[in-house]
């Protein structure tokens, strides 16, 4: 008697490791011999950019270079100077299922910076960072989808369609682009820039063929110096780019990831000369439908059929949703008019909740305003902001957070308030253990005599239909054709007639 399973294999990459966490870095830094001692410094505001990663056994490290830009008021001057602060840095995690070899989707942001004086020549810079990275794995798993052979035999098959999802690609592309840019009619020309910053927006992905089109934008914000007074604009890049996936279905999901490599900002005759590298990152979910052989037997002549667990993935579902971040920031110093305001995540935690998570995000707020005097201030503070999120029993959630849109500040009694948008995105995991058949060999033929040809049998708490044929070399159909039932299952307690098969 030949059998033979017919085997399909599932290959692609499992997340393996999700993590956020932050980290700090500090320098002393002398002011260069061409620029005046300080007399006070007003504000420090950090830039990150992501070099490149690297993956060894349970040790992940990404290594970056922060920038600070460190507003100061010179001795015998009322205009502020801008000093730029490069600080190298390595961010290690470690986590035994990071494996070496694995794709890494990451992002870095720079929540906080500081700068305080050590002599009107020296100062110490401080940046934190925030970090989040997703690693991944490559695996194959081998199912068996059908048993074919042993004609003849009454060969009985147990085979169960399944949903399962995979993760076929992942992915990762540099790119640059650059604009010069003006500021609105509105606004004098830019004689100095004083301060940049680069901020990713949401980006927006969807197949073409083969093909991952992306697009999103960076939202540039930049104080500067015309003549006597300090201004602020805010300009909207747009950029696109095209990833190679490989061919995917129609409902594949791309799960999207966008870091800054390097950005250089420059004011030349009125107008922002603006160079950006970036890195465009992804992981592409598929829904997959595999049939699986479960289990199996012969009527005829007895087999040994051994079974072993497969894990699958039976649900990855992303979902995302905004939440409105609002203090009142407290200041000394009364504000008279807002030229910058930024809020970024600089950490998230999660907590069980009932029937599901709540995460709460740490955002740090940073303005910098115009006293009533003109004299230019900034102040800082953390704001929590909470999301709840649903999470079914036997998953695991797996959340993000970054700080959208616009963040804005207004100047009010007894400070300035803060109001942003915080993006929680998360994508809900289950996984399970599911029995397949992994080897059919002859079995041992039982000893006694000839087979009733009918025996009756009352079903017990949790009896199948398929149990109940297989002990008693029967099949399914007789028994519901015996026993006129009009499904796949009997009520606890009914007595069957099971008629036996002859070989």
């Amino acid at each position: 008697m030949d059998m033979e399973l017919k085997r399909v294999a599932l290959e692609g990459y499992r997340c393996v490791a999700h993590t956020m966490f932050s980290q700090e870095e500090t320098l002393e830094s002398i002011v260069p011999d061409a620029c005046p001692d300080i007399a006070r410094i007003v504000s420090a505001s950090g830039k990150a950019f992501l070099k490149d990663k690297e993956l060894g056994e349970g040790t992940l490290r990404l290594n970056g270079t922060a920038k600070v830009t460190v507003l100061y008021i010179p001795e015998g001057e009322e205009l502020p100077r801008p000093l730029e602060v490069t600080i190298p840095f390595q961010c290690v995690r470690d986590d035994p299922q990071f494996h070496a070899g694995c794709p890494v989707l990451a992002d870095l942001q720079a929540p906080a910076a500081d700068a305080r004086t050590i002599n009107p020549r020296k100062m110490l810079v401080r940046v934190g960072l925030s970090v989040w990275a997703a690693a991944y794995e490559r695996e194959r798993r081998e199912l068996s989808a059908d048993l074919t052979g042993g004609e003849g035999e009454g060969l009985q098959k147990q085979v169960a369609p399944r949903k399962c999802c995979v993760i076929p690609e992942v992915s990762e592309k540099t790119f640059t682009f650059s604009d010069v840019l003006r500021p609105p009619a509105s606004r004098p020309e830019i004689e100095e820039l004083l301060l940049y910053r680069a901020e990713l927006g949401t980006a927006d992905a969807k197949f073409i063929g083969k093909k991952l089109v992306l697009k999103g934008d960076v939202q540039l914000s930049a104080v500067y110096r015309a003549g006597e007074g300090l201004n602020q604009a805010r300009f909207e890049l747009p950029y696109s780019q095209i990833l190679d996936i490989g061919e995917v279905p129609d409902e594949a999901e791309p799960d999207v990831a966008v870091a800054l490599k390097s950005a250089d900002c420059r004011a030349r005759e009125g107008e922002l000369e603006v160079s950006l590298e970036l890195l465009a990152q992804a992981a592409v979910w598929e829904r997959r439908s595999v049939e699986l052989i479960s289990d199996a037997y012969c009527v005829g002549k007895p087999i040994d059929v051994e079974r072993s667990p497969v894990r699958l993935c039976t649900l990855a579902e992303r979902s995302a949703r905004r939440e409105m971040g609002r203090k009142l920031c407290e200041s000394g110093i009364p504000a008279k008019q807002v030229l910058d305001c930024a809020a970024t995540v600089s950490s998230l935690a999660g907590a069980p909740a009932e029937g599901g998570m709540e995460f709460t995000a740490q955002v740090n707020a940073a303005v910098l305003y115009l006293s009533e005097d003109d004299a230019l201030c900034g102040v800082e503070t953390d704001i929590p902001v909470t999301c709840r999120v649903d999470v079914p029993e036997g998953c695991t959630c797996a959340c993000r957070c970054r700080a959208v849109g616009e963040a804005t500040a207004v100047p009010v009694t007894g400070g300035l308030e803060v109001r942003f948008e915080a993006e929680f995105a998360w994508t809900l995991i289950r996984e399970e253990q599911v029995n397949c058949v992994s080897e059919v060999k002859p079995g041992t033929a039982e000893e006694g005599g000839p087979r009733p040809s009918v025996v009756i049998r009352r079903v017990e708490r949790g009896g199948a239909l398929w149990d109940i044929a297989k002990s008693c070399a029967s099949t399914v159909a007789d028994i519901r054709s015996a026993n006129s039932l009009p499904g796949e299952e009997a009520e606890v307690g009914t007595l069957l007639l099971i008629p036996a098969r002859r070989s």
